[in-house]
């Protein structure tokens, strides 16, 4: 029997309703006070440096203070505002798994179409060998700069379905469908589709979905042991994309000790070597080239001391965008069930002279650590209660996610 419903249920419904609101507001005041510190020490660093300026940030506002009305500029508020009308509909809730990564996305392609630019398909000598083969490949099947572009926006987007998947997986449905509008509408998507880096950072999230999927508790036997070597074959072709990838092994190993199953480790780590010795039996020699990166960073650091300024600029990038979400996250690392896919990122991020960037493309590296950076606060944006089979209501992020959104639309058109 149920107990009667009290008076005071609409009031503490409401109650929840306007804590949530006032978290976003508050996450929203302190992203962009953090925002407003980047531009203003962006500024500072593209006055006293000759290596920080427009050449090397494509995406810095108002350079020359024109114009130029493009499809993106209408086809991204239109993309943006159809995305949060559509997760504040009731049918969302409500929307199988399946038709919701397939939705999230095709989102994501409009989204990141219209915020784009151009691909950049040179190689410089510190790339990674996979990623020099990647590019080669794709200019010479493409055809064309349109064609390229749209092929790496596609791979590029697979990270969001990818991501859904990891998070489901280890915070539960509820969590995946709230962070949904959030990594949809990531201001990083503005840099994934310049180059091999969103590629790389789809690679990245394909690793942590199969290791999280893998390693549930229902996945036992021939299918946990071969899950568990495709895992790490991913993350060894990650790490030949991008060196930043080597970073992710850590949310993995966090993953699998956190699910006790030491076998995984084994396996995973036994799967990536092997590919990275196959691309070594060719010539392309992994820790030769993450070697030589460290060394062209260096030498870059001897004779352009103006690279220093990345040294703070990277993470302050990284954290502006990431959005807002990223406040809430950061303050629940540790507290909830998704700080394994976080390990690895923030440490990236902590330790970001290690991350292995490109010295001649610093600017870029970091893309595939934000969409992982933002799935801890998924925590805040829930409550117990009647959700329909979900056991749950949900009070989606839309304040933060809009919030994200409009300050890249304003970057990414107002040069």
């Amino acid at each position: 029997m149920t107990a009667p419903q009290t008076p005071l249920t609409g009031s503490v419904d409401a109650l929840a309703e306007d804590r949530v609101r006032h978290h976003q507001g508050r996450d929203i005041v302190i992203w962009s006070s953090l925002l407003a510190a980047t531009l203003a020490l962006t500024s500072v660093a593209v006055s006293f440096s000759d290596v920080v300026g427009p050449s090397t940030l494509p995406w810095w506002p108002a350079q020359n203070l024109s114009l130029h009305v493009t499809v993106g500029m209408v086809v991204a508020p239109l993309t943006a505002a159809g995305v949060l009308w559509a997760a504040n509909r009731p049918a969302s809730a409500r929307m199988s798994w399946n038709h919701l990564l397939v939705l999230s996305y095709l989102a994501s392609l409009a989204w990141s179409g219209a915020l784009h630019t151009e691909v950049d398909a040179t190689t410089t000598p510190t790339d990674t060998p996979g990623s020099v083969i990647a590019i080669e490949q794709l200019v010479a099947h493409t055809g064309s700069q349109a064609g390229l572009a749209i092929t790496v926006i596609a791979l590029s987007c697979l990270a969001v379905p990818l991501t859904l998947v990891a998070v489901r997986s280890v915070c539960g449905p509820v969590a995946a469908r709230v962070l949904a509008p959030v990594l949809i509408l990531g201001p990083w998507a503005a840099w994934t589709t310049l180059g091999m880096d969103g590629i790389a950072a789809a690679a990245c999230a394909a690793v942590l979905a199969a290791g999280a999927v893998t390693s549930e508790r229902h996945v036992k036997g021939l299918r946990a042991f071969w899950g568990a070597v495709a895992t790490g074959g991913l993350l060894g072709i990650a790490a030949l994309l991008s060196y930043g990838a080597a970073w992710f092994a850590v949310s993995l190993l966090c993953l699998y000790f956190v699910r006790r199953r030491p076998w995984h480790i084994l396996a995973s780590a036994a799967a990536a070597l092997g590919v990275l010795a196959f691309a070594a039996r060719f010539g392309r020699s992994w820790p030769a080239g993450l070697i030589a990166t460290y060394d062209a960073s260096i030498g870059e650091i001897v004779a352009h001391p103006g690279q220093l300024w990345w040294l703070l600029l990277m993470p302050a990038l990284v954290c502006a965008a990431c959005g807002p979400a990223i406040v809430e996250s950061l303050r629940r690392f540790g507290t909830g069930p998704a700080w394994p896919l976080m390990a690895g990122p923030l440490m990236a991020l902590l330790l970001a002279p290690l991350s292995g960037a490109n010295p001649e493309r610093p600017e870029y590296g970091w893309v595939a650590l934000c969409p992982w950076l933002v799935v801890a606060a998924a925590a805040a944006w829930r409550r117990p209660g009647p959700a329909g089979r979900h056991g749950r209501s949900v009070r989606l992020p839309l304040a933060s996610a809009a919030a994200g959104a409009c300050v890249a639309i304003v970057m990414m058109y107002s040069g």
